[in-house]
């Protein structure tokens, strides 16, 4: 009996399914981009291949998708209300696949540079607009696995990226890489925008139309009035002023940037791209190649054990499990580095422990932080502020990992130990501030979420969908 229902619940929610397929094939492409770092700079560092970058130039040419996000960030934030969440997911497509071929084609280090701009401004786009998409297409019960495919996603592009370079070429695995975004254009069109984004124009009749597909169901009043009645008490559009000074958005930002800022001080991004670098200490038991394969097969693994914990054990115990081991595992590596390389301590038949630190910290990253950071920060927000807040966040991230990747590249001239005692330091103060102030969101409604947050007085089973 319990399959039966099971299975109706699926088959009600199919086309939510497809849509978080299909709105997700350009995050894929960005995670593509994410996980190209790690195995394309040994080549291009080493003089193998027919041009040559120095150690700074890589470290650019991984800053420089973080520093340019900021430009679609922008993009997005004026326009996701304007134009909607559908079209700027379809507009991506083409940019996304000419980067690829520019990687593909590239016969200097200007076409690398080009390539990593444009990803940068389409991943800060596609940042600002999936996201919500997925959140207001999804039921409540499942909101949580939906919008944790976008950060799932990306994992598989940085697992597949890894294993395509480890068994072809450059230029071949950017012409694969190439081909997923053109998928988009398949997929999408036949698939409804937003109910949100229509009922934010007052475009009811098309709302009822879209939510209809997405539930499979004909009655959608109850639902389409408690949308209607969140954004009416929120109004049609936000700004950057009313963000920092109504006393919730500011409350829904602060959280956001919280959870934002203890992602990636934590140092996921240069610890990811340069994790095959990282690993050259396992050489004696393990290759470097291998090794980097293992530990992006590690994320993606955790990464979806995680996306189907997010509706079941929550996102607060998830987010608090992963910085408290994060800190604990960075802090570890932190002193083995530091015996090694400050304090010339013979660490032979210990060096696997770099390996096992990154690992568990990996598994711990992506059991909380890869995924709820932005689960919660599209929960909590509503519809007319989603974009301009992720705009916002999404600058703090450009920051903060800039910052991150340029310290670890900086970090030979005093000591590689340095950079992951800091990130041990933002781990913890993470977990302590987090444990201090994050709600709950698992299975509430964004209009329960909302009143919860504001501190109202009124009941919330006035919202139960």
């Amino acid at each position: 009996m319990k399959e039966v229902i099971e299975g109706s619940k699926f088959k009600s929610r199919i086309y939510q399914y497809i849509a978080a397929v299909a709105a997700n094939l350009g995050i894929l492409s960005i995670g593509l981009h994410y996980g190209w770092p790690s195995a394309a700079l040994p080549i291009l560092v080493s003089g193998k291949y027919s041009f040559t970058l120095t150690n700074d130039e890589a470290s650019w040419l991984v800053a420089v998708i973080p520093m340019t996000s900021l430009i679609g960030d922008v993009l997005a934030a004026y326009t996701i209300n304007k134009c909607g969440r559908k079209k700027l997911i379809l507009f991506s497509s083409i940019p996304m696949t000419i980067s690829w071929i520019l990687i593909a084609v590239a016969d200097s280090k200007t076409n690398l540079f080009v390539s990593r701009v444009i990803a940068g401004t389409i991943d800060g786009l596609l940042f600002t607009v999936v996201p919500p998409y997925l959140a207001e297409i999804s039921e409540p019960d499942i909101r949580g696995f939906l919008g944790g495919t976008f950060m799932s996603t990306l994992a598989f592009g940085l697992l597949l990226e890894n294993i395509m370079l480890y068994f072809m070429s450059i230029p071949t695995a950017a012409y694969i890489s190439s081909s997923f975004t053109v998928l988009t254009l398949f997929f999408l069109p036949y698939l409804p925008e937003s109910p949100y984004y229509f009922l934010l124009h007052r475009e009811e009749v098309k709302a009822k139309k879209s939510l209809r597909k997405f539930r499979r169901r004909y009655d959608v009043n109850e639902e389409i009035e408690r949308m209607t009645n969140g954004i009416e008490e929120d109004g049609e559009e936000g700004n950057i002023l009313e963000l920092l000074r109504n006393k919730t958005y500011r409350k829904c930002f602060l959280l956001s940037l919280l959870l934002t800022l203890t992602q990636h001080l934590s140092g996921i991004m240069p610890i990811q791209s340069y994790a095959e670098t990282l690993f050259t200490e396992t050489k004696d038991f393990l290759s470097p190649s291998t090794a980097n394969i293992i530990y992006y097969l590690i994320f993606f693994l955790s990464a979806i054990v995680s996306l189907n914990l997010a509706d079941r054990t929550g996102r607060r115990p998830l987010v608090l499990f992963a910085a408290g081991i994060a800190a604990l595992c960075l802090l570890s590596n932190g002193i083995f580095l530091y015996l090694k390389t400050a304090k010339k301590v013979d660490t032979t038949g210990l060096d696997f422990l770099q390996l096992l630190f990154i690992s568990i910290y990996t598994t711990a990253y992506c059991s909380g932080l890869h995924l709820m950071p932005v689960i919660i920060s599209t929960e909590i927000f509503p519809s007319n502020m989603k974009g301009l807040a992720l705009c916002m966040i999404n600058i703090c991230f450009s920051f903060a990992s800039t910052s991150c990747i340029k310290l670890f590249g900086w970090s030979t001239s005093f000591g590689i130990y340095v950079p992951f005692f800091l990130f041990s330091f933002c781990a913890m103060v993470g977990f302590i501030l987090i444990y201090k102030f994050l709600p709950e969101t698992k299975s509430k409604t964004m209009e329960q979420i909302q009143v919860e947050l504001r501190g109202s007085d009124r009941k919330i089973n006035r919202y139960r969908g």
